[in-house]
């Protein structure tokens, strides 16, 4: 059965919403006048563009938000079940002030990258035909709806929400003089529900690098091996408690076997369903890191236990106008508090005005918590081959980007010849 839906008048917010709950699969609009067609700003950083543009060709895309008639900003989250969930959010301006909408997207694991780009097109579709109503298209405008056979929902999962990745790589470059091999593997578990977070990941990393000289070969290898595991419980839409592991073994960072555990309790400002698009949270974490050395440390060690604790308050936001993060995070010994760590990591990308952007990003750290450093003198072989960790008291890193786009308002055109 199919069922035909025309619309042939004003429609209001209510209609609105109304609409653009159903499942709609088909959508044909007919010529119309140029200075009639919607002019959209597709923001998505996360999907294929150009397809989006290339199929749905009934809007006009234009360069810049202010010069749209519609936001159409979307983003992208990751599923227990290994898929995504895309959430388009419809923002009205201009002609469509204060008329916004959302509809939600998911592409289960299962699903090639064709089969998700079509999903979103037809969601895309979907979520514009209440703008397109309001035009005068509205009379040339033909929506089809065809049955749909639900699947049932096993009601056995044998893997429990439990998602697995094994992963491995292998890079490998030689010249006359220089020859290079890195190699790395490990594997991931992770297990989502509405009341737990679980993580564990196992890795390993062999990078060996030779360099010839004067007939004389230079060996430098480095490995870094280990285990990373989180567990998080939710509390409720604000609070959330978890313990973290970690099992390291290193020679850049002197570290024969490093183990260590820490519970941590996290609040979030915003309820945890608001993170997609907005984030304030701030996490206490306290433990123990448990270390055996390679070589004797500059302190005269060769093992010790480090009782620690790390205070963090982080800010996520994505909005139509642009992203914000922010990470302030301190982490300080208890057996001398004057090993401690301040670090503070900041991106910012700003819309300012049509077509002028603004991106900052900055790394900022105070370091005085380098318990692991190896006696002696560090050899200039060992600098030039990055084998050691060096002593610092401090790190700064900072970027600034700007980019302004002028001309033509419409982007509509897809291009993809060499």
């Amino acid at each position: 059965m199919l069922i035909f839906l025309f619309y042939l008048g004003p429609l209001s917010a209510q209609t609105l919403k109304e609409i653009t709950d159903q499942d709609t699969t088909n959508i044909k609009s007919l010529d119309a006048p140029s200075q009639d067609i919607i002019s959209v700003f597709l923001d998505c950083q996360t999907c294929d563009n150009n397809y989006i543009r290339q199929q749905v060709n009934f809007v006009n895309y234009v360069r810049d938000p202010t010069l749209g008639q519609l936001h159409l900003f979307i983003t992208r989250q990751g599923t227990a079940g290994g898929g995504s969930v895309f959430t388009l959010s419809f923002i009205g301006k201009k002609d469509f002030l204060e008329i916004n909408n959302t509809l939600t997207y998911i592409s289960v694991q299962t699903n090639t990258r064709d089969e998700e780009r079509e999903g979103l097109n037809t969601k895309i579709t979907l979520g514009l035909v209440p703008y397109v109503a309001h035009t005068s298209m509205a009379d040339k405008l033909f929506v089809s709806i065809s049955d749909v056979e639900i699947e049932q929902t096993p009601q056995e999962d044998k893997w429990q929400n439990w998602i697995f990745e094994v992963y491995g790589g292998i890079d490998f470059s030689k010249e006359t003089s220089v020859s290079v091999l890195d190699l790395r593997y490990g594997l991931s578990a992770e297990h989502i529900t509405e009341e737990w977070r679980i993580r564990l990941r196992p890795y390993f990393n062999y990078n060996k690098r030779d360099f010839v000289r004067n007939e004389e070969v230079i060996e430098s290898i480095l490995h870094r091996n280990g285990f990373s595991g989180r567990a998080v419980k939710s509390i409720n839409q604000h609070w959330s408690v978890g313990l973290f592991t970690n099992v390291v073994s290193s020679t850049f960072s002197n570290i024969d076997l490093g183990i260590s555990v820490a519970p941590a309790i996290e609040f979030s400002i915003f309820p945890y369903k608001q993170a997609l698009r907005k984030e304030v949270t701030v996490a206490y974490s306290a433990g123990f890191d448990r270390r055996t050395y390679m070589e004797e440390t500059i302190f005269g060690k060769m093992e010790e236990s480090l009782p620690g604790h790390a205070l963090e308050f982080g800010v996520r936001i994505r909005q139509p106008w642009g992203s914000l993060r922010v990470q302030l995070e301190g982490s300080q010994f208890l057996h001398d508090l004057e090993k401690y760590r301040i670090s503070f990591d900041s991106n910012l990308a700003w819309r300012v005005y049509k077509g002028f952007s603004v991106n900052l990003s900055s790394e900022l750290g105070i370091v005085r918590d380098q318990l692991s450093l190896p006696k002696g003198d560090v050899s200039l072989e060992d600098i030039l081959l990055s084998q050691r960790q060096l002593a610092t008291s401090f790190g700064i890193s900072m970027s600034v980007g700007m980019s302004y786009s002028f001309g033509s308002i419409y982007n509509s055109i897809v291009n993809t010849r060499l």
